[in-house]
């Protein structure tokens, strides 16, 4: 009887190592099937982020076109309202332009003429008021005529200022 239990519980310890080996290896099938699954969706992570990373590089290319496009009108009225603002008697010699903020430089008949055009330029709804920074008397051409600079500040939309 001493045998036969002993028998018995070598034979139920092999049977407990059988199985519990058994459930180790079902266990490692599964980790192996959740590591290669995992490697799956890593690389398809990479590819997402891939994606957007070439999403966001087309979003910003299409943002500066549609910026452009929004923009091309803006020199053809810059330079009309000028033209429409330019009294009779006022020359501009140079012009430039840093961000939203033009340089005049001219001659004018007068210094009367000179404040006629910064009024005429304030009215536009083109600019913003204008500040005369050089004003003097000398001569043009051969006539006597008031040298100028102004800088005048493009009036810009608050929808346009959001960007």
């Amino acid at each position: 009887m001493v045998g036969a239990g002993a028998a018995g519980a070598v034979l139920l310890v092999i049977v407990g190592e059988l199985v519990a080996m058994s459930l180790v290896n079902r266990q490692e099938e599964r980790n192996e099937f959740l590591r290669a699954e995992i490697a799956i969706l890593d690389i398809r992570i990479r590819e997402i982020r891939d994606l957007q990373a070439q999403k966001a590089k087309l979003q910003a290319r299409m943002d500066v076109i549609q910026d452009l496009q929004v923009k091309r009108p803006m020199p053809v009225k810059l330079f009309d309202a000028l033209a429409q603002s330019t009294p009779e008697g006022v020359f501009l010699t140079n012009f430039s332009q840093t961000e939203n903020t033009l340089s005049l430089q001219g001659w004018a008949q007068s210094n009367a003429r000179v404040s006629s055009y910064m009024h005429l330029l304030d009215a536009s709804d083109q600019f913003d008021p204008s500040m005369l920074r050089v004003a003097r008397a000398g001569e043009y051409r051969g006539m006597h005529a008031s040298q100028f600079d102004l800088q005048v500040p493009q009036h810009v939309a608050k929808d346009e200022q959001a960007k």
